[in-house]
């Protein structure tokens, strides 16, 4: 679908990648927009044998956004003409299946990699100190020595590879990164990103600003101390689905949050306006072969005190983050979705 420049009028259209490593270089000259500024993006492609495996990712990130929690991410990027099958699958689950044997091989690696490059070495022995870690060999072993994380980024996310990745039993992610071109020649992108900060909106923010680093960035910081979503839902889904169901679908998540969500409320729309409910979450699977997700209730969803929207114009556009403690404290929404605790 072509897409509209506001600011010059230009008019994109997708551009394909013809070859893998004009892919791999985008990615990694945007590493920093897609997976954030407090993620470490290291790219390597080095032969990694476990358990009697041989494997070959194309990078790693190591998530530090939330200094106490780091997470590492095993990098596969590719392009749409190869097989999901044959290629992508196969690659995956040789990673998986090699990791726990690697563990030790990919720390030393990965140190030794940071350790060569000043910008990546500091963003550890920063998250190292915000974490109370007696050193980054100790907090980099947090990261790596746990269950197995990986994301695929692709030029198109098609039905196909979606299958193939939820038959792996193992929380892997996919990632859009698209290469539109103007008839001018000029290129942009279009891409997710790890956390989907992109689409955490809600009315209270000023429009013209929604996409600007800063308010990304407050998005990509309130969700990763987030442990609770807040989705928009219509009277007859919110009584047959919420209530009815104990689950709700379909909603897009990051990478980053799958395993951070723990809670769901619903925010219901006219005529209500209000967070009215919440649920505890027991399950988080793939939604068909939509790209979107399921969340599975632990049980019934219980009724809470109702949290309006301080301004009655504004309400949540899609699932929006927060904490569950600063949620069921605060007076209005837009308190839990400013919260800096």
């Amino acid at each position: 679908m072509p897409i509209l420049h506001k600011s010059t009028n230009a008019v994109y259209k997708t551009y394909p990648y013809l070859k893998e490593v004009d892919f791999e270089r985008d990615v990694v000259t945007n590493a920093e927009r897609i997976f954030g500024t407090t993620a470490i993006y290291i790219d390597i492609k080095k032969r990694i044998s476990g358990n009697k495996i041989l494997s070959i990712p194309d990078g790693y990130v190591i998530d530090v956004t939330e200094p106490h929690d780091p997470k590492l991410f095993v990098i596969e990027n590719e392009i749409v003409r190869h097989d999901p099958y044959r290629h992508i699958g196969i690659q995956m689950l040789r990673f998986l299946r090699s990791y726990d044997g690697a563990k030790q091989t990919i720390r030393n690696t990965l140190m030794e990699e940071i350790a060569s490059n000043k910008v990546n070495l500091q963003k550890l022995k920063n998250a190292a100190k915000r974490a109370g870690s007696r050193n980054i060999d100790a907090y980099l072993d947090k990261a790596v020595f746990r269950d197995f994380r990986g994301i695929v980024v692709i030029d198109e996310a098609q039905d196909e590879l979606r299958q193939v990745l939820d038959g792996i039993k193992a929380i892997i992610s996919v990632i859009e990164f698209k290469r539109l071109k103007a008839t001018d020649g000029s290129i942009i992108y279009q891409y997710g990103t790890l956390y989907g900060e992109i689409d955490d909106i809600y009315e209270a923010e000023p429009k013209v600003s929604r996409t600007s680093p800063e308010l990304r960035a407050q998005r990509h910081a309130r969700r990763a101390s987030s442990d609770t979503v807040i989705v928009p839902a219509r009277e007859d889904g919110f009584k047959r689905v919420f209530l009815g169901e104990n689950q709700w679908h379909s909603i897009r998540i990051g990478a980053a949050m799958l395993d951070r969500i723990k809670y769901i409320a619903a925010y219901q729309i006219k005529p209500v306006k209000a967070v009215t409910y919440m649920a505890e979450v027991n399950e988080i699977k793939p939604y068909k072969d939509s790209g979107k997700y399921i969340l599975i209730f632990s049980g019934p969803a219980k009724k809470i005190k109702p949290i309006r929207m301080k301004n009655a114009k504004n309400s949540p556009q899609g699932p929006v983050y927060v904490k569950r403690d600063n949620l069921l404290k605060s007076k209005y929404l837009e308190d839990a979705l400013t919260a800096t605790d």
